[in-house]
């Protein structure tokens, strides 16, 4: 039932927009974005942090970029990208903002954009199958979220699921993000 809230909110917000020609101050979804993830972080304040928190942390993080690159590596056997490149596009880990700007920059405004479409395709697919995928495998929803765990996922995950799962979202999001320029530059050198 929250899934269709959520997907008819967003619809609501398109008719809104196109309609009433409506737009919100320039980084105004930024703040509220931010005071999310800020609300989320004092709830999850009184949780007590236990070791195993971490080692989960790791390994999340861990089927996040190997399965990430080791899919993608696979992908590039069928479509016509140079291996770096389809390894280059998919080192966003979902934060498409960052990881599309750095590579059309940086290297090529096409192989940017396809970064940013698959990494917007990711954040997607993750709010579409969160609801019903967190009650199978939660930290596997996790790790489809990506970067996005930390963020724009978080309050799904935190909803669907316990606090424990969501203070191992925070922690993989956070430090997944922390990669993403780090993984992006690594494959920028090696294109270069």
């Amino acid at each position: 039932m929250a899934v269709l809230f959520l997907i008819g909110s967003v619809l609501l917000g398109l008719l809104i927009g196109r309609i009433a020609h409506f737009q919100l101050p320039d980084g105004s979804v930024e703040v509220v974005l931010y005071l999310l993830v800020a609300l989320v972080g004092l709830d999850l304040s009184k949780e007590k942090i236990e070791k195993r928190f971490f080692k989960d942390i790791v390994l999340v993080i861990l089927s996040t970029i190997l399965g990430t690159l080791l899919f993608a590596f696979i992908l590039s056997f069928f479509i016509p990208l140079k291996k770096l490149e389809t390894l280059l596009a998919a080192s966003g880990f979902g934060w498409y903002s960052l990881s599309a700007i750095l590579i059309s920059s940086s290297y090529s405004a096409y192989i940017g954009s396809i970064s940013f479409f698959s990494n917007v395709l990711r954040e997607l697919i993750a709010i579409v199958i969160s609801p019903f995928a967190l009650k199978r495998s939660r930290y596997g929803t996790i790790s489809v979220a990506g970067a996005t765990s930390m963020d724009t996922l978080l309050g799904i995950i935190a909803m669907y699921s316990d606090r424990e799962t969501a203070l191992v979202s925070f922690g993989h999001g956070f430090i997944v993000s922390l990669l993403v320029p780090v993984f992006v530059n690594f494959f920028l050198k090696l294109l270069s």
